[in-house]
């Protein structure tokens, strides 16, 4: 899930760099995943439980 950014001398391109923004990027959806995912059974099992 790289994407390719043009060369420019200002801005050095990295791997190491675009593989922690990848890390990152899938991270944060996986986060979002868990949360989404677990406040509704937490819910359920707080007022049910």
């Amino acid at each position: 899930m790289t994407t390719s950014y043009k060369h420019d001398k200002r801005y050095p391109i990295c791997e190491r760099v675009q593989r922690t923004q990848d890390v990152f990027l899938v991270s944060s959806f996986a986060l979002w995943a868990m949360l989404l995912g677990f406040a509704p059974v937490l819910t359920y099992r707080v007022l049910f439980g």
